[in-house]
């Protein structure tokens, strides 16, 4: 189905009333000459008539080339001469220099990334190119780095290419033009190899030569906006060097670093520039002007730059796409009764009887074209940002944004239209993932729930109110404003609520969004959870991680049955530490058992090795010298002698001394350990016992993992454990039949054989309930997962035994049927119903007891294991041997593998591709993703480098952060005290991102300017702390990451300073 991206708007107007608008020429700090070498290079600046001739000689060189037609038959487009002050040549400038900047120029060589073709795609965000001589794509959503690097210069790129099919191809000729296609995508020309086209263009150039240009473009290509582009690619510069600096910090003898002596240079395009106009400053001063936290060491200098390392502000909802930025959080009553008001006039009267056809919702559906009408419940991201860019939409937006007094920015009126549909689907100030629209996403019933299922579910309870076409984009409304970690892009289809990973993921989400309201939605799981593993570079950024953890690990709670559910969805600080302090535990536990379970037992060689450079450090015991005094043989090692049984000092000798001088060393035998093959059993059965363990901590987890419904079903109920076992198919000796009738003996498989057909991948749980109701669950702990059976296995003959053995097809027969043998002893068990005290189903007690019996399975057959941990020595090779046994018993070292590849996230021998392992750890996978690549493998959503174990690794923020102290202090809080404000006024501020100065009631502000200061919050009665910046005679909330204005009118901002007077 094709589904549009992109509307036209044929209004056109002459380049040259840029000008004429006070948009053409300002006073910047200069244009870019078209010069190869130095394509930033700075000119003067160029009077308008100079430039307007210029633009003359570009648009007589473009229609001489379109007159001669012969560009439509040539390889390569043909250059169209541009003189450097052209308009044309300074935007080209500016994207060569943004093709040559040090930070692309770093990612691409780390990348290995050919810099001789290139195809930049702005319109879908991809740069293509070759690595190792093969082609190769990066997108905005893999986890190569290429959306942290790539923001100014696919900003530059759309100026060139900005519709779908169009591209910019890098480097160009070299011959000092611009390509003849880019000219004509820069000025929006027709098709130039569409004959119709070109001839009517042909035409229109004899009779008035110069380029138009419709009215929309006049400001996108306006010196404003090319000078905006330069300072961003002054700051994308000083970014680069800041994190260079603090790559290159090395600690002292103190383990300390000194952040005056190491200078940063400022690019002298940035904004860093023109505040603090110098060459060169100190990385000291240079994190003060920029607000970020001060790092004591390298290592905390390195997670810093880690951390800057992300571009939050490119993922930022844009004028084109990518959702919407929710404002409605200022918002007073009196606004939305307001806003209300403006849009029950704008609705034109629909019909009753069908749901939702009176609503805004469905007039703006009414808009879009009829294939994405049909498609909206399939692609509802993509029609949501089309339904709030038609026509009609924008024009809605700017009636709204009026009303509301909300900053006017190039995408404020697609924000304005936004909190009108939230108010629409959801009325009331708050906005509650608890209470969205009457549906509470985090209820016990979704526990257990992927995320899909869930908004699934909640699309249902909307198609009621507003029918089943537009369900799908008012969920996606509501859950961008309420809810973002639900719009987070490939989410991993097994990551379920109620896991830690979910929880770790929706606190950096929220993390996120508190920084860049709408981002969440415009990246993948991998590229949150990457950004999750990078620490908060301010104070601000740490009051932000209080916030954003308590509703995730409060949900956390609920769904692990460590809390009650509360009516009114409030919570106490209470039950949020007595969540947090649960989870906290638990991660502590799973990281305890993903580290045993990746741990291989120490090798009867390594023991033996050990014990030998104990007592001989200065020879080497590997050395194959020793020989039988009385036999000769293939000389052999003193430590395979060792690891073979007590060594007979007699009985051997060096054959070169002078290597290894046995004789001076016999003496000293006695000072081993006599037999080291009891020391390597006594090891075995401690790591026996830490892997069963870690065995049944894997269970636990699992069985937490489960819906309500089947936790509670396996909390009242016998459950029995039964070993899972193919029939077997062979038959026994028969008599030939030609004399008597033919008989066959009963088959006597070999105990063998029989092992063979036992499914050592899973085990049956048995569930039966006091009322005899009986259930079945198989636990495959390699694919992480416990899957409820429909009805017990052992009255049909139907089932699918695949995953028992590992999940291949290999002596898989349909309908052939089972055995059951069962394992342990039947648990009878009963758990207490919940009292809002307990430690919930995790640390439960028949959790507890059935996740031993589940440990004590997996590691019965260990005996492999240890066959071969031990090892076979060149002595015991001479040895009568049973290679049969020994073969047999390392035939189940296979399932051990096994599971060490799912704990890395491997799983049946295929990547994961979700990003954590199953115990719920994020996995790093830089170095996988490479050697995938190279095996020609696919791996999706790979986590950045930077990445050790996510949120969990240090168990994380959560241990670490106190969500229930101080939530009232610091600078996501809100105040009723003024009195308070008037004393700590200062300290609140100063834990705001950014190095503004406070507000000054004694000064007299001019546009632009950008304070710290506390306005009123109507809808909670409280004093705010906020950055803003001074538009149009009003104060309104500033971002210092996108550094863009945002949001209603502040109110009364800088009252409470006027009391400090």
């Amino acid at each position: 189905m094709s589904i549009p991206t992109t509307y036209t708007y044929p209004i056109t107007a002459s380049f040259s009333s840029l000008a004429e608008r006070g948009e053409g020429h300002t006073n910047h700090r200069g244009g870019a000459a078209i010069d190869k070498g130095h394509p930033a290079t700075e000119t003067s600046e160029t009077p308008s008539t100079s430039r307007a001739e210029a633009d003359a000689e570009v648009a007589s060189s473009f229609a001489s080339l379109l007159l001669d037609g012969r560009y439509r038959t040539s390889v390569r487009p043909p250059d169209v001469q541009v003189p450097p002050h052209s308009t044309v040549a300074r935007w080209y400038a500016q994207l060569e220099s943004a093709f040559k900047s040090e930070g692309f120029s770093a990612w691409a060589d780390k990348q290995g990334l050919d810099m001789h073709a290139l195809t930049l795609i702005p319109a879908r965000g991809e740069i293509k190119g070759y690595v190792d001589g093969r082609p190769k794509t990066f997108y905005l959503s893999d986890d190569s780095g290429w959306s942290d690097v790539s923001r100014t210069l696919l900003a530059l790129g759309r100026v060139f290419a900005p519709e779908h099919g169009q591209a910019v191809r890098y480097p160009g000729s070299g011959q000092g033009g611009v390509s003849m296609p880019l000219v004509a995508q820069f000025y929006k020309e027709p098709d130039l190899f569409d004959g119709g086209q070109a001839s009517v263009r042909r035409k229109q150039f004899t009779d008035n030569p110069g380029f138009n240009l419709d009215e929309r473009h006049l400001s996108t290509h306006s010196d404003a906006a090319l000078a905006a582009h330069r300072q961003a690619l002054g700051d994308e510069a000083n970014r680069h060097k800041l994190m260079s600096a603090l790559n290159a910090l090395v600690d002292d003898a103190e383990g300390r670093v000194d952040l005056e002596q190491s200078n940063v240079p400022i690019d002298p395009r940035s904004a860093l520039f023109d505040r603090e106009p110098s060459k060169t400053l100190s990385l000291a001063r240079m994190l003060k002007l920029e607000g970020y936290k001060m790092p004591a060491n390298s290592a905390q200098a390195h997670a810093l730059a880690s951390a800057l390392s992300f571009d939050l502000a490119h993922r930022a909802p844009g004028v084109d796409s990518g959702g919407v930025r929710h404002i409605g959080q200022g918002l007073s009553s009196t606004s939305l009764r307001k806003m209300g008001k403006l849009v029950k006039a704008q609705i034109a009267p629909g019909t009753a009887n069908v749901p939702g056809t009176d609503s805004l919702l469905s007039r703006l559906v009414s808009h879009l074209p009829a294939n994405l009408r049909k498609a909206m419940a399939d692609y509802p991201s993509i029609a949501l940002d089309q339904l709030l860019r038609t026509p009609e939409a924008l024009r809605l937006g700017k009636l709204i944004r009026e009303v509301l007094k909300v900053v006017d920015t190039p995408t404020s009126a697609i924000e304005s239209l936004g909190v009108a549909l939230v108010q629409e689907l959801d009325p009331g100030l708050g906005k509650s993932r608890f209470n969205l629209a009457g549906y509470n996403l985090y209820s016990v019933d979704n526990a257990g729930a992927s995320s899909a299922e869930i908004v699934k579910r909640f699309t249902a309870h909307l198609a009621g109110r507003v029918g089943n076409e537009a369900a799908a984009v008012a969920a996606r409304v509501l859950l961008s404003a309420a809810a973002p970690e639900f719009v987070v892009k490939d989410i991993p289809p097994n990551l379920v609520y109620g896991s830690h990973t979910w929880t770790n993921f929706c606190i950096e989400v929220a993390r996120i969004e508190q920084q860049v309201p709408g981002a969440a939605a415009n990246m993948t799981f991998s590229q949150v959870m990457a950004f999750g593993n990078t620490p908060p570079v301010s104070t601000e950024d740490e009051d932000q991680l209080k916030f954003a953890a308590r509703d995730a690990i409060i949900a956390w709670g609920i769904a692990n049955r460590v809390i009650d559910t509360s009516p009114t969805h409030t919570y106490s600080d209470a039950q949020a530490e007595q969540a947090q302090q649960a989870l906290n535990k638990q991660q502590k536990e799973l990281r305890w058992a993903s580290n045993a379970m990746k741990t291989p037992p120490t090798t009867r060689r390594e023991l033996a090795l050990a014990e030998l450079k104990r007592v001989f450090p200065d020879v080497d015991p590997t050395l194959e010298v020793m020989q039988q005094a009385s036999v000769k043989h293939k000389p052999i090692s003193l430590l395979d002698i060792y690891m073979t049984g007590p060594i007979q000092p007699d009985y051997w000798i060096s054959k070169d001394e002078q290597r290894f001088p046995y004789e001076r060393l016999k003496s000293r035998l006695s000072e081993l350990t006599p037999d080291i093959n009891k020391v390597f059993k006594a090891k075995f059965q401690e790591y026996r016992k830490v892997q069963e363990s870690a065995w049944a901590i894997q269970f636990k987890y699992q069985l937490s993992l489960l819906p309500m419904a089947d936790r509670v079903r396996i909390s009242q109920s016998d459950v029995s454990f039964f070993e899972v076992s193919r029939a077997y198919t062979k038959s026994g000796p028969c008599t030939s039949g030609l004399f008597t009738p033919r008989e066959c003996l009963p088959p006597t498989p070999t105990a063998q054989e029989l092992e063979a057909l036992k499914g050592r991948h899973g085990l049956l749980m048995k569930v039966v309930e006091p009322d005899g109701t009986v259930s079945a669950y198989s636990y495959f702990p390699a694919e992480g997962k416990i899957v409820k059976e429909d009805g017990f296995p052992g009255g049909r003959i139907d089932l699918d035994d695949r995953s028992y053995f590992g999940g291949g097809n290999e002596g898989y027969i349909p309908g052939l049927p089972h055995t059951y043998k069962q394992y342990g002893l039947t648990d009878k068990t009963r758990d207490p119903a919940p009292d809002g005290k307990n430690q919930g189903d995790y640390f439960s007690d028949k959790s507890a007891a059935l996740a031993h019996l589940a440990g004590g399975y997996f590691t019965k057959d260990y005996g492999g294991l240890q066959k071969a941990a031990a090892g076979v020595t060149e002595i015991e090779k001479g040895r009568a041997y049973d290679e049969e046994l020994k073969g047999f018993f390392l035939s189940l070292v296979p399932f051990y593998d096994g599971i060490q590849d799912a704990i890395k996230g491997d799983v049946g021998g295929a990547i994961f591709n979700l990003g954590f392992d199953i115990l719920g750890f994020v996995i790093p996978g830089a170095n996988a993703a490479r050697k995938a690549a190279k095996a020609g493998r696919g791996v999706l959503n790979t986590i950045k480098s930077a990445v050790v174990a996510g949120v969990g690794a240090s168990v994380g923020y959560t241990d670490s952060v106190d969500i229930a102290k101080n939530l009232n202090k610091g600078a996501r809080a809100g105040y009723k005290d003024t009195k308070y404000l008037i004393e700590k006024g200062h300290d609140v501020l100063s834990r705001l991102r950014g190095h503004y100065g406070s507000y000054d009631v004694t000064k007299i502000y001019k546009e632009g300017d950008i304070v710290k200061g506390f306005f009123h919050a109507a809808e909670d009665n409280v004093w705010r702390p906020a950055v803003a910046v001074f538009k149009k005679g009003a104060w309104y909330a500033y971002n210092v990451v996108t550094k863009t204005p945002f949001g209603v009118q502040l109110a009364q901002f800088g009252a409470v300073s006027s009391l400090q007077r």
